[in-house]
């Protein structure tokens, strides 16, 4: 049995770990005009959860949630940017994926509701979060996303941020196009499944746009200190923001973005 004090220190070290992740993929997705993708990643991880929780739960095949919604995400990403790659507007390739995965998500919903065994408070828990009941395999599943995302979001900065900007000019150059947006759809769809079994849905995608806007907003040209910095400062404080106000550490996130967003609308920043 491990001890209150351990799982405190996981706890944090959750939050550390969760901030530092939406802080290394939130510049590509601000400064590529990607932040509708955040939405597909959240239909589709919600989607995958259910899907997982259901068959979890009528067969008996050891799935988990949580893989289950990474497969939902990248295939979410993946097909988006195909679509992209093809020629379809990007708004308009993200619109018929998110309508794909909301119909799977309210059937599932439906068949987990009334199959499943707790089943409502399973489906709510990954829309909301389960950030107040962290586990080892919770941290350790932000630490294995952080070794894979950190690194590759880094290295490839002005790849992405090229064919964002300049698709053409970026092929004429030769790079691979097709190449960087899909690592990049990847790498965003890992970020986003991680954070959400911890955060939940509804709240990850605030958390993984609003310190790249902010870098944005602020025109760096290496956005990630400050990025890092907003980030680790919304999850970190809302954790310790939760303790005093007795409400479930996701809320005191959402505290926090809420004025970091009316901050970031509402101030003017001189260059």
């Amino acid at each position: 049995m491990l001890s209150a004090d351990f799982m405190t220190i996981a706890l944090y070290l959750t939050a550390l770990g969760g901030g530092l992740l939406a802080g290394s993929i939130s510049p590509a997705l601000a400064y590529s005009r990607s932040i509708l993708l955040g939405i597909t990643l959240m239909h589709s991880v919600l989607a995958g959860a259910l899907v997982g929780v259901y068959l979890g739960s009528a067969t008996s095949l050891p799935l988990s949630p949580s893989i289950v919604a990474v497969l939902f995400a990248v295939t979410a990403s993946i097909a988006t940017a195909e679509a992209v790659n093809r020629g379809v507007p990007e708004d308009s390739a993200i619109s018929a994926v998110v309508s794909i995965f909301v119909a799977i998500s309210i059937i599932f919903t439906y068949l987990v509701a009334t199959q499943v065994p707790l089943g409502v408070s399973k489906a709510m828990g990954y829309v909301f979060g389960l950030s107040s009941i962290v586990t080892l395999n919770d941290l350790l599943r932000i630490l294995i996303a952080l070794v894979i995302v950190v690194p590759l979001s880094h290295l490839f900065w002005y790849e992405y941020k090229f064919i964002s900007f300049d698709p053409e000019g970026a092929e004429a150059m030769g790079l691979s196009v097709r190449f960087y947006r899909y690592l990049y759809y990847t790498l965003a769809s890992v970020a986003a499944t991680s954070l959400a079994m911890t955060l939940g849905v509804l709240l990850t995608h605030i958390v993984m746009t609003l310190p790249g806007l902010f870098s944005l907003r602020r025109k760096y040209i290496y956005p990630y200190r400050l990025s890092y910095l907003v980030s680790v400062a919304i999850v970190l404080g809302g954790y310790l923001l939760a303790s005093p106000l007795n409400i479930p550490p996701s809320g005191g996130v959402g505290l926090l973005a809420a004025v970091t967003l009316t901050y970031l609308l509402g101030v003017r920043h001189e260059r």
